[in-house]
């Protein structure tokens, strides 16, 4: 069992690559959009701690180490590091959400904040999942670009997954060697 990767240079850099190929020096601004989580299950992991308080979202925490939301904003990070962006180049946001109580800053209410800006083309990257995820294809492609969209937006485009991508192959490679040779 292979338990965590979201920082594994393998992984940032098959997610480098595939992001790469949407050139992203053409769009206005990249969401890094992953999948939420009740605030509660989120709490569990920094009892006593205020985890909209925490260091995380801007810095790796080693206290981090076994929290959702530190590895969701450390995975960006190295990601648009990897990709050539700076901190104003890109958000980090969450998506799926059932009720209020869950991660935030939201990912739909980001977008129609970042159109309403007058910000024409967004490109989102979903890191949470290694393979297209059919839940955040239509939340993102469908759901969110017609929201973008209506909100003054022009083009709202989902990164592709790492799926079958011959960087990922290399680097699942490459995380199965070390872990299980180590």
């Amino acid at each position: 069992m292979i338990n965590c990767f979201h920082n594994h240079p393998a992984f940032i850099n098959a997610f480098a690559a595939r992001v790469a190929e949407y050139k992203v020096k053409n769009w206005d601004h990249v969401l890094f959009s992953f999948h939420g989580l009740p605030l509660r299950q989120i709490n569990k992991v920094h009892p006593g701690q205020d985890c909209s308080q925490c260091r995380c979202k801007t810095a790796t925490i080693k206290e981090g180490q076994f929290c959702y939301q530190a590895a969701c904003y450390e995975t960006a990070r190295l990601i648009a590091e990897k990709a050539g962006l700076t901190v104003n180049d890109y958000s980090v946001t969450f998506q799926s959400r059932l009720t209020k109580n869950w991660m935030s800053p939201f990912t739909d209410e980001i977008l129609i904040q970042k159109a309403q800006a007058g910000l024409k083309n967004i490109l989102v990257v979903a890191p949470s999942f290694v393979t297209d995820c059919l839940e955040t294809k239509v939340e993102i492609e469908e759901e969110y670009s017609l929201l973008f969209r209506k909100h003054g937006g022009e083009q709202l485009q989902l990164v592709e997954s790492l799926n079958d991508h011959d960087s990922w192959i290399e680097g699942l490679y490459q995380i199965i060697s070390t872990t299980f040779h180590s």
